[in-house]
């Protein structure tokens, strides 16, 4: 059925579940609070949980180097790599990837498939600070033709038991979860095709899904006790200038109504923009995309970062028996590194730890930090001697003013190190890396 037909359903649902309106708010990122009142104490404890803007994710690519889970494998490399974020995946897609098919094949919610898969549950005790994952639906609700009383149920307790088992479990550790989807424009129009328009029905199934996710994670914040630990929603879109344009979307027809928590911008169309590999062309059309999104945005108060929309995937494509692609998607690369330090997002990750990505032929696209060989690859370097140096830096701000450094040093002294940080110097340095 219609649109007609689904919104007086979606408002008496929302007044069965309880409402928005009078939820609490939380007031500072528990990451932050306690990175700045540890940090004259503990500089090197302050430093670990500071958020540095720039990481990567463990989706999951078709190989693995060791003999242990894939997952673990790709979490202990990030952080090895000197990262405090892990993006993964807890949507029944990904199970394969993690070893984790059985327990998703039993699962009737999220929170039973983390339950029942050991690897992600080791995942998630890590000392990771930050963590972003995808967070679909094991219930069988379908959100695409309209959400009934109940599916609204399904869909609420389901984001309610795993906010609440995140923030039982992780209360007092000082880390972060945002909830989220993935590439949001490809759900809502049931297909990747950029030139189709998705059906009012469509519109109206994913705005009640979505409010019902931030109502779920609101009312669970708001009752369960627990502190030094957030959890937060996030909506990603990937048509944003299909928005821009005036057609039905996610940004344009989604975020005003749900108004989540975060935005992530898979930014691939506004990064790939224009041919020409050089900073400001690369910027501009990123810096007016985001600010579109933003801008769709109804205020909310009480949330963790200053800016609400983050760039949750953004990469290029190379061919290693053409060095010159290596080199432009290295440098590239780090102009969208450049370009999210200087308008101060909260978050800007690379596609990501292992490659998945691969022409007809097989060749690989060489969306990867390490290659299918093992080889860490010159973006890891990248990465990881910038981590290096802004953890040095934070941590030397703690000792010798017995604050975290103002975020406008920060930016500065971050952004000197990734002007400093040439394609040729880092590919050296990854080429000495141990497989």
């Amino acid at each position: 059925m219609g649109s007609a037909r689904f919104i007086p359903m979606w408002r008496n649902a929302a007044t069965w579940l309880g409402g928005a309106g009078a939820l609490a708010m939380i007031a500072a990122t528990p990451a932050f609070a306690q990175s700045q009142a540890s940090c004259a104490a503990d500089p090197e404890a302050a430093a670990r949980s500071y958020n540095y803007i720039l990481g990567t994710q463990a989706i999951g690519g078709p190989y693995q180097h060791g003999k242990g889970n894939r997952l673990i494998e790709q979490a202990e490399n990030v952080r090895g790599m000197g990262s405090n974020l892990l993006k993964i995946s807890l949507a029944q897609g990904a199970a394969p990837n993690y070893g984790s098919q059985e327990a998703a094949r039993k699962a009737k919610s999220t929170l039973e498939y983390v339950q029942g898969a050991p690897a992600i549950q080791q995942a998630l005790d890590m000392d990771f600070t930050y963590y972003q994952a995808w967070v679909h639906s094991f219930t069988g609700a379908n959100w695409r033709d309209g959400v009934d009383m109940t599916e609204a149920r399904q869909y609420y307790d389901e984001m309610y038991a795993l906010t609440a088992w995140l923030l039982e479990r992780y209360s007092g550790t000082g880390k972060v979860f945002m909830l989220g989807n993935w590439e949001g424009d490809w759900l809502l129009l049931g297909r990747q095709n950029r030139e189709a328009d998705p059906s009012p029905t469509a519109v109206a199934g994913m705005i009640a899904w979505m409010k019902i996710r931030q109502l779920a994670i609101d009312t669970a914040r708001a009752k369960v006790a627990h502190n030094g630990v957030g959890v937060y929603h996030y909506i990603e879109v990937n048509l944003a200038k299909k928005a821009m344009a005036g057609r039905s979307s996610i940004a344009l027809s989604v975020l005003p109504e749900a108004n989540p928590d975060l935005v992530s911008y898979s930014a691939y169309e506004a990064i790939k923009q224009s041919p020409k590999p050089d900073l400001m062309s690369i910027r501009q059309p990123l810096e007016e995309t985001l600010a579109y999104i933003e801008g769709r945005l109804p205020a909310k108060e009480g949330l963790p970062f200053k800016r609400r929309v983050f760039i949750g995937e953004y990469g290029y494509h190379a061919d290693k028996s053409k060095p010159l692609t290596v080199k432009q998607q290295y440098m590239k690369s780090r102009f969208v590194m450049q370009s999210a330090v200087a308008i101060d997002l909260p978050f800007a990750l690379i596609w990501q730890m292992y490659n998945n990505e691969y022409a007809d032929s097989g060749t690989s696209k060489e969306m990867s930090l390490i290659d299918e060989s093992g080889q860490k690859r010159a973006l890891y370097a990248l990465h990881q001697t910038y981590l290096a140096e802004m953890r040095a830096f934070v941590a030397q701000s703690c000792r010798e003013t017995g604050t975290l450094p103002r975020p406008e040093a920060f930016r500065a002294r971050a952004l000197e190190q990734l002007k400093a940080s040439g394609f040729e110097k880092m590919d050296a340095l990854a080429q000495t890396m141990a497989r």
